[in-house]
């Protein structure tokens, strides 16, 4: 089990790092000096806390493969947004510490970006956790897939594609990056370019039952809106 949250873990300490790397160590009291900089700082790191809390919780099955997948995928599908990820951890608050390319706005868009940080977290966790069994990071069928439609899934069709889209949207407003708003712009379509293919194979997999949730839900990544 504990082979299996490994990713998370690690992932968690790098961003981290890279935070702190890129804002520079020389400065820590600096980047402490705001609220919604400490907030999210605190909350990356809890969240690799709680992967460890409730890694009984998690499937051991998360990762498998599935019966049916595009190998491109795992370019745009794991390491493109992986890097993407980790540029803009880095990058954001080197902008915001260095002064670099950064925007006007001042504190409603950083509280706003630490509102939508949060959410996004919210949402990548939360639709992984409700799959089970069933959630892989690449858009594959697993065996005896079914199609889940409670918990994020009453609200939107695609919960961890919205998480990651506003938490990468909210680094860069946290730090007023304006070269962190270009990458979060990257991992936004990235996202968005997965969701034809994966509602087709969806479509193709559960025919009627998939075209009944889609009126019902009709809402993509963002309630109400798309």
């Amino acid at each position: 089990m504990f082979k299996k949250i490994m990713p998370a873990i690690i992932f968690g300490m790098v961003y981290a790092a890279l935070i702190l790397l890129g804002w520079g160590f020389k400065d820590l009291t600096g980047f402490f000096s705001h609220p919604a900089r400490t907030i999210m700082f605190i909350v990356t790191i809890s969240v690799t806390i709680l992967t460890l809390l409730f890694k009984d919780k998690l499937n051991v099955e998360l990762m498998k493969r599935g019966e049916k997948e595009d190998p491109k995928e795992k370019i745009t599908g794991i390491l493109l947004p992986t890097l993407i990820s980790f540029l803009i951890m880095f990058i954001a608050p080197y902008s915001d510490g260095h002064d670099f390319l950064v925007m006007g706005g001042g504190d409603i868009l950083r509280y706003f970006g630490l509102i939508i940080f949060i959410a996004g977290y919210i949402f990548m966790v939360w639709g992984p956790l409700h799959l089970g069994k069933q959630y892989s990071l690449l858009v594959t069928i697993q065996e005896e897939h079914e199609l889940i439609t409670d918990g994020p899934y009453k609200y939107m069709r695609h919960p961890r594609y919205s998480g990651i889209i506003f938490w990468v949207f909210g680094v860069a407003l946290i730090f007023l990056s304006i070269p962190g708003l270009i990458l979060a712009v990257l991992m936004a379509i990235l996202m968005l370019v997965r969701i034809p293919k994966e509602e087709k194979m969806l479509h193709e997999e559960f025919g009627e039952e998939w075209e009944d949730y889609c009126r019902g839900v009709t809402k993509k990544v963002i309630p109400f809106v798309y």
